[in-house]
């Protein structure tokens, strides 16, 4: 099964289809892992996106131990505002392992563990990191230190970007909402688009346009990539897919390291 950030709704929706077109013959129930979907505000805070990942983890392992064939999670319905009003309830098979759409995403993964399922991720720092991966290695990706990387996801889900862009003025003024967001951005240069390849890219460069103009930032776009992410829906699992067998936490070794290559811990 897949726990996922919302952020990714569009690209692993794209992933999963994909899937399903190219295996026919199999039923959607055999051939697909059933998602269920996390909100992205939580990045905001890792310790809470950390304890929501875990409380997860938590019951599905509970299933395990109790022989259930099924287990009930509790999921939300991807899009904006406050994630009790998008509340969802989500019965799937008792997972011998999960999946987690997620990079490390300031060290949110850090410590997490499962007594009795293994834990597969791809080794990255964030969703940029892993959009931005073409197929290579994670040492292999170029990314621009002065590029404020935004994909559909990002543009139609809470974070704190769109906060500050769209709710700042009225909280603050005009002009002190100007100050916060240029220290926000200091060191930004240009509002940056990757193009996954899973929306209509031309609407979303418009509103990227009108949001580098009121930021006073250049704009562009860069070509992305859900080879990565398809690699850990179906495979092979290797050195930029991470394995944490049952029993063991994650550590930031696994995200440093390419499997098999992490020196042994302390």
């Amino acid at each position: 099964m897949v726990v996922a950030c919302e952020i990714f709704d569009d690209e692993l929706r794209q992933v999963l289809n994909s899937l399903e077109t190219r295996n026919p013959e199999q039923s959607p129930a055999a051939s697909l892992p059933q998602v269920v979907w996390v909100e992205s505000g939580l990045h905001d805070v890792p310790d809470n996106l950390r304890g929501r990942l875990q409380g997860l983890i938590d019951q599905i392992d509970e299933a395990v131990d109790r022989k259930l064939p099924t287990v009930t999670l509790g999921g939300i319905h991807p899009g904006r505002g406050a994630a009790a009003a998008r509340a969802d309830l989500v019965t799937v098979q008792t997972p011998k392992d999960v999946l987690l759409v997620y990079g490390f995403c300031g060290y949110s993964l850090a410590g997490l563990t499962s007594r009795f399922c293994r834990l597969v991720f791809p080794r990255v720092d964030d969703c940029v990191h892993l959009f931005l991966n073409h197929g290579g290695s994670r040492e292999e990706v170029v990314r621009d230190a002065h590029a404020f990387y935004l994909t559909k996801g990002w543009l139609t889900h809470d974070n704190f970007m769109l906060d500050s862009y769209e709710c700042w003025d009225e909280q603050y003024g005009p002009e002190r909402a100007r100050r916060l967001r240029g220290a926000y951005l200091k060191g930004y240069e240009r509002l940056t688009l990757i193009d996954t390849k899973a929306y209509e890219t031309p609407a979303w460069q418009e509103r990227m346009r009108a949001m580098a103009e009121r930021l006073e930032l250049d704009c562009e776009t860069v070509a992305g990539s859900t080879r990565l992410l398809e690699r850990l829906l179906t495979g092979p699992w290797d050195g930029e897919i991470v394995v944490v067998e049952p029993g063991r936490a994650i550590h930031v070794r696994d995200l440093l390291f390419p499997a098999g290559q992490a020196p042994a811990a302390d």
